[in-house]
């Protein structure tokens, strides 16, 4: 006969009696007279705020935590060993380095939550059933309800053995994280960043990772049944590889620096279309006016003050590129990946043409239908630039010059506009 598993009352704790144990934790971490950690176990927190405290170094092993708020507080560090977080908010909450073994998160909202180097393996020490007074039982199991994990930080976070069946991982950075044995079966991971992730043995069956990056991610063991690796990056090369190619890069240049300079009547004009480009040298600063590059992969390259004015780049992998002070002005870059790009200080204005004639046209930049999720354009000159029907969520358009620029029908979800120009722009209609 297996032991009987103790049961017991676990008590509530009121609004004010948690801002009181916070007060003190806050006098705590700044070593105040009358401060004292905040430790507490085993108590029943349903409902309650924590929202913008900072608690880091606190534990709060076995508490429920049921449906509270966690909005922008800080964990950092602390033990949530077996805590219920069931339908809790927990968005932008700050979880680095804390002990969140055995959590439940069924529900949860842990969006842009920072996990990085969380430890979320499953926890079996806990064997009391937790209790309320009024007798309602808790102890659900992530299998309950799909936890939202969507855009949070989870770069070096342990969740080896855990359970997120699925659950929702979109646009998660999850780098270097430990997913040894997972239970991932039906979760989303599209687009999140999974580079160096260990994945082996765990069971991934019909999860989506469809546009996710996962170089160098190990997979030995896992059982991937129905999986969706619809444009997944890897390491593997995507087309023909440009190391391979029998002419040098910079020879390429060249020809074309030729055919730039006599209006087409000697060299070449560079033809990328279909090349991986990462194996290749470094283009940061290269010169590649109006060359032509139709699906090409630039996924993760360093490409800061790269010229390219007038340039034909449609349908092309910049994923995770820096495009740092970039000049792009003129360029058509529709339907492209530029998931987690980073555009800071870029010229992505309009191309002025002078014909013979003297009469001068403008060339906009163009990123109709792009794909552009998390990525930063802050500080970035965009008059007049063509987003229509782009993917812009949680973009950073920051200070940005955004005048006359077309957004009708994009995706602009979470995207930021601080301080940004909009006059004359198009807003997609709400």
């Amino acid at each position: 006969m297996s032991p009987k598993k103790e049961e017991f009352v676990i008590k509530p704790l009121t609004q004010a009696e948690l801002n009181d144990i916070i007060r003190k934790h806050q006098m705590f971490l700044t070593a105040k007279p009358g401060g004292a950690r905040a430790v507490l176990r085993d108590r029943d927190l349903t409902g309650l705020t924590f929202m913008g405290q900072n608690l880091s170094q606190s534990d709060f092993t076995g508490c429920i935590m049921a449906k509270a708020d966690l909005t922008g507080a800080n964990f950092e560090s602390s033990t949530l060993f077996g805590c219920d977080f069931t339908e809790a908010k927990m968005n932008h909450t700050r979880f680095v380095r804390a002990d969140m073994r055995g959590a439940e998160v069924g529900n949860a909202d842990l969006s842009k939550a920072d996990m990085t180097g969380a430890d979320l393996r499953e926890g079996k020490t806990i064997v009391k059933r937790k209790v309320k007074e009024e007798s309602d039982l808790y102890g659900k199991t992530a299998e309950a309800g799909a936890t939202k994990f969507n855009g949070s930080n989870m770069k070096d976070a342990v969740l080896t053995g855990a359970t997120a069946i699925n659950a929702n991982f979109s646009d998660a950075v999850l780098e270097n994280a430990n997913l040894q044995g997972a239970k991932l079966q039906g979760a989303t991971l599209k687009g999140a960043d999974m580079s160096n992730v260990d994945l082996s043995n765990a069971d991934i069956r019909n999860a989506d990772f469809s546009y996710a990056t996962m170089k160098g991610a190990n997979l030995s063991g896992s059982e991937n049944n129905g999986s969706n690796f619809t444009l997944t990056l890897t390491g593997d090369t995507q087309g023909e590889d440009i190391a391979e190619f029998e002419m040098t890069l910079d020879e390429l240049i060249l020809q074309h620096f030729s055919w730039v300079g006599t209006g087409g009547r000697h060299g070449r004009k560079l033809d990328l279309e279909g090349f991986d480009m990462r194996k290749g040298p470094s283009l940061a600063a290269k010169r590649l006016t109006a060359i032509h590059a139709h699906k090409t992969v630039f996924a993760e390259m360093d490409m800061r003050g790269i010229e390219m004015q007038g340039a034909q780049l449609t349908e092309c992998d910049f994923r995770k590129c820096q495009l740092q002070n970039a000049d792009l002005r003129g360029s058509n870059m529709s339907g492209g990946l530029f998931n987690r790009a980073d555009f800071s200080k870029a010229n992505l204005n309009p191309l002025t043409i002078k014909k013979p004639d003297g009469v001068e046209y403008k060339i906009p930049c163009s990123f109709e239908n792009a794909m552009m999720r998390n990525a930063i354009f802050a500080g970035t000159r965009l008059m007049h630039a063509n987003f229509k029907g782009a993917d812009l969520n949680a973009a950073d358009f920051s200070s940005c010059d955004l005048r006359n620029a077309d957004f009708t029908d994009a995706d602009i979800s979470g995207a930021k506009f601080e301080g940004a120009i909009l006059d004359g722009a198009q807003m997609p209609q709400k």
